[in-house]
């Protein structure tokens, strides 16, 4: 995929403002505002804005990861992303979810829920009805690493590998403990061995380095769609703090856990390790990415997250009297 000066200063743009956006929802937590807790991670923004720019409209996508630049690149407006977790009656879930597992099928959003990979085999069987009805669609699936020992994983990855199916699954692997480097241990080359066990091809990249992202889904895409099955995609991050657990019932104090943007640093370890400045610096580097142009796209992302915010402010609660609207009853 050749990018222009445009669509790279685009794609920088998304990167910003899922980070600016998580801030402020960062805020909302510690302030106690939230219908429901808060699960972050920095460092995710290259996997998922990258991975949702190469789908085209067709396509579908459904992550079980905190993957904001995802449903941005989908259409999804950052109000919404707030209204969802203040818990308002105008967000996409009319109050009752209160996360961001919501699905909207118009934008090629399929609803996950909180485990690790139940939609992986959901994934696995719209990949399935696509392939039989001679659509031209992909699924994709965003899942964190835990997600490969799991059933669903297994039944979803095996269906779609025996039917040739046009599924492409990203892991996205966290630093954990005891681990020297982010393809350090016997873990990847285990991950592996159980791409090959299902007759999977299997694309490592870079999760910090977002033109490695964009370019290793679209070549998966691409065989997908020219029938030559799934692709299992594994996408190893350099660093990633976990700054709301999703069980944290009282906040963290801001300063410490929850400060997603820290002071710039010249170290070059440091810069690999955050998809955002990486990004910034190949793109100064090559001069696609001047000083002003950045500082337009940082108040542009500013902007629109003080619009969702004044917005999702000033929206209703859910009514009471729509309580049982979109439920299923059971006939008497």
């Amino acid at each position: 995929m050749s990018l222009g000066k445009r669509q790279l200063h685009e794609l920088l743009f998304y990167m910003i403002l899922t980070r600016k956006l998580e801030e402020s929802l960062a805020r909302l937590h510690r302030d106690e505002r939230l219908s429901s807790p808060l699960g972050l991670r920095s460092g995710l923004e290259a996997v998922s804005v990258g991975a949702a720019f190469v789908p085209t409209p067709k396509d579908v996508l459904a992550s079980s990861l905190p993957t904001t630049g995802a449903l941005l690149l989908r259409g999804v407006k950052p109000a919404e992303i707030v209204l969802e977790f203040l818990g308002k009656g105008a967000e996409p879930s009319a109050g009752r979810s209160g996360i961001r597992h919501f699905g909207d099928l118009g934008r090629g959003i399929v609803a996950t829920t909180g485990h690790a990979a139940t939609h992986v085999s959901v994934m696995a069987g719209m990949a399935f009805s696509a392939q039989v009805q001679r659509q031209d669609r992909v699924a994709l699936a965003l899942v964190s690493d835990e997600a490969v020992a799991t059933g669903d994983f297994h039944e979803g990855v095996n269906f779609a590998a025996v039917r040739k199916a046009p599924l492409v699954v990203v892991v996205v692997r966290f630093p954990s403990a005891g681990r020297t480097g982010p393809l350090a241990g016997s873990e990847v080359s285990q991950l592996y061995e159980r791409a090959r066990g299902y007759g999977l091809t299997s694309l490592p990249v870079d999760g910090s380095d977002l033109l490695q992202v964009v370019q290793v889904v679209e070549t998966a895409m691409d065989r997908a769609k020219t029938g030559e099955g799934p692709t299992l995609i594994e996408a190893p991050l350099r660093s990633s703090t976990r700054y709301f657990g999703n069980d944290d019932a009282v906040p963290a104090p801001f300063g410490e856990a929850a400060r997603l943007d820290p002071t710039r640093s010249e170290n070059e370890t440091d810069v690999d390790a955050n998809p955002i400045w990486r990004f910034e610096r190949f793109l100064l580097q090559q001069d696609w990415l001047s000083e002003a142009e950045r500082t337009a796209l940082s108040a542009r992302a500013d902007e629109a997250v003080s619009d969702a915010l004044r917005a999702a402010d000033a929206a209703p609660s859910p009514s009471a009297l729509a309580l049982e609207d979109r439920l299923f009853h059971r006939a008497s």
